[in-house]
């Protein structure tokens, strides 16, 4: 049977476990911080992947900024946990990076065991119980959502000059109005009304009205990110 086509990831952990023939009692440090490296990186990925599936999107440009994004968002707070506990006990990166492994190499990898993989790890290994609230607030920060629209959007529209006002338009967007006024346009393929918006101006009105109907949600999700700041 064909093996699976690795990740860069995913492969870097297979290339260092190689090294060993059993599970080491104690592992070295700089081996313990490269796999602890590697998981992160390929738990980022697999966020990455998921998202763009959810939004059915296929971009490797879109795909690499949403990981730098998600790297910032991430990197400090969520995998503050996970960095403790290798510390303390740093041959649990052996397992783990074992378990993703051999799974991930074997005939058995499908959609739903690879999420049911990363939901188990982010219980035990990042201590997130309710990883949806986590999910909920990173592909519904501006940065992601204003990332996602105009990939969107490039898909749906020709005009490069429209585009270019889109991107002129969200790169002041500081609390992702932009995209939930457009987006029901794209999605109901009324092309000509979201263009007629964006060249008269009259965006600016929605802009309004949408920011009083979503003050709610900018105020929990202003809330959720003071949780997470360093």
């Amino acid at each position: 049977m064909k093996q699976n086509k690795l990740n860069s990831y995913t492969q870097a952990m297979v290339n260092c476990l190689s090294q060993f023939t059993s599970a080491p009692d104690e592992l070295d440090s700089n081996n313990a911080q490269f796999l602890a490296n590697m998981i992160q990186g390929r738990f980022l990925q697999f966020l990455v992947g998921w998202l763009l599936a959810e939004h059915q999107i296929i971009s490797k440009e879109l795909e690499k900024k949403i990981s730098l994004v998600f790297m910032q968002l991430l990197g400090d707070k969520f995998f503050a946990v996970f960095r403790e506990k290798v510390k303390a006990k740093p041959e649990i990166v052996y397992s783990l990076a074992k378990m993703i492994t051999d799974y991930e190499t074997s005939a058995q990898v499908t959609p739903w065991r690879t999420n049911r993989l990363y939901l188990f790890i982010t219980k035990k290994y990042f201590a997130y119980e309710d990883f949806s609230v986590i999910f909920e607030w990173i592909q519904t920060t501006p940065e992601v959502e204003r990332l996602l629209f105009l990939a969107k959007a490039e898909q749906e529209i020709e005009d490069p000059a429209i585009i270019r006002a889109l991107r002129h338009i969200t790169a002041h967007d500081t609390e992702g109005i932009i995209p939930k006024i457009f987006e029901r346009y794209l999605k109901k393929h009324k092309l000509d009304r979201m263009i007629n918006l964006i060249q008269t101006g009259d965006w600016r009105l929605e802009a309004n009205f949408v920011h009083r109907q979503e003050s709610r949600w900018i105020a929990w999700r202003n809330y959720i990110n003071q949780l997470q700041a360093p």
